[in-house]
């Protein structure tokens, strides 16, 4: 199997795609982001899952197409596999992965 090929994430040549929707947050991600940067940041689904806001068409951490939480402990896991890990089973990523050009031209 063939290793997967690096993505120039930073900066994003295509102006931060993979961030249009937010991101899905595990309790403890959730708890520590809204602590330390304002519950208004964050929300719950009705099905109990915590995401993080959009404004303007881009997740509410993303700034100067850049991740103000990457650096941070509390990354949300679901970024940081992206797009190579599922966060949740730790297998490969079988969602929707036309949302980063990148991967559409690697096909």
């Amino acid at each position: 199997m063939q290793a997967p090929r690096p993505l120039p994430c930073f900066p994003c040549p295509h102006g931060s795609a993979c961030c249009n929707y937010g991101t899905t947050l595990s309790e403890s991600e959730a708890a520590v982001i809204g602590r330390d940067y304002g519950q208004h940041l964050i929300y719950r689904l009705r099905s109990g899952e915590w995401r993080t806001r959009v404004r303007r068409g881009k997740c509410v951490f993303l700034e100067d197409n850049a991740c103000r939480l990457h650096d941070a402990e509390h990354y949300p896991a679901v970024c940081r596999g992206f797009p190579w890990t599922d966060a949740e089973t730790g297998g490969p990523y079988q969602f929707d992965q036309t949302i980063c050009p990148e991967l559409r031209s690697g096909e």
